[in-house]
């Protein structure tokens, strides 16, 4: 690092211009990627996390906006929670249904999908509708570029593959046949924390289920996808039978805690209604899908 960004980093606040100079000032001891700071502000002021300089990326061309590609939706890690739910380039699904939960529409204006990600709370409500939907992550660092995929990306309750001196660059979703959806169980309507949440994808041929992809929330120490669940969904009718069998194996996959947000046993207790919820929602998202496309 020159001298000049040297110095720069002993300011407390940094808005870089570019994402080669953003990488550059995250490699200072102490420097911290700041995106919509809904967490990041409040866990500094708590003690939580000591931060000396926080290096803001909202101001980087190419890092916020949504839109299509190659056959994928690409996303920056920018974009605010309720600009994503507002595009008309991403229709509703599990992710948007997640996105439009989080917090009032203030912090929705100000929290982005980026900062969500990288936060890696197991409850968060965008993250098991990334999974299902097969996303991967773009991370860049001065060394070069790597891509995950979602569904291995978390670790741990607050913990990713994101190395110290990488930025999550992009958000690739495929473009796929079907319908998905995630829904959450809350003591309260609005303004929560998941004490549950289900994201399912499916997709449907000939009134069989041909892919489905089922994940948790708040019942792991990252967010879980079910394996065995999509796998009783495939090749069936989605009808009560498969629904029954699927909603079963996320209760067996779940590993649940008690927490101040709820129990252990409300958890699992909720999980079957709740997975049926979600899976009806899926269902009925790709049949509706599928009948537009015709028409």
């Amino acid at each position: 690092m020159d001298s000049t960004l040297s110095n720069t980093c002993k300011k407390s606040y940094l808005r870089p211009p570019t994402i080669e100079e953003a990488l550059e000032l995250i490699e200072n001891p102490g420097a911290c990627i700041l995106a919509g700071g809904t967490d990041l502000i409040n866990m500094r002021a708590q003690g939580m996390i000591k931060v000396d300089c926080l290096v803001d990326l909202k101001h980087i061309e190419g890092i916020s906006g949504v839109n299509r590609d190659n056959g994928a939706t690409r996303i920056g890690p920018a974009t605010c929670l309720d600009d994503l739910t507002s595009d008309a380039t991403f229709p509703t699904n599990a992710v948007t249904d997640g996105a439009a939960l989080v917090g009032g529409w203030q912090t929705r204006s100000r929290a982005t999908i980026g900062g969500n990600i990288c936060r890696a709370s197991p409850g968060a409500d965008t993250l098991c509708g990334l999974i299902v939907l097969a996303a991967k992550f773009v991370l860049i660092s001065s060394a070069g570029q790597r891509t995950v995929d979602a569904s291995d990306f978390f670790t741990g309750p607050g913990k990713t593959l994101l190395q110290p001196n990488e930025i999550l660059q992009q958000i690739i979703v495929p473009e796929r046949p079907g319908g998905s959806a995630y829904a959450r169980f809350t003591y309260r309507n609005a303004m929560d924390l998941a004490v549950a949440g289900v994201a399912v994808f499916m997709e449907v041929r000939d009134g069989v289920c041909i892919d489905a992809s089922v994940a948790i929330a708040a019942c792991g120490p990252t967010p879980l996808l079910v394996a065995d669940a999509a796998r009783v969904l495939i090749g069936s009718a989605v009808d009560e039978a498969a629904i029954e069998a699927a909603s079963q194996a996320v209760v067996s996959a779940a590993q649940p805690i008690d927490d101040v947000r709820g129990t252990r046993w409300h958890r699992l207790r909720v999980l079957p209604s709740l997975t049926r919820q979600v899976i009806c929602v899926a269902h009925k998202r790709c049949i509706d899908a599928k009948s537009e496309a015709l028409s």
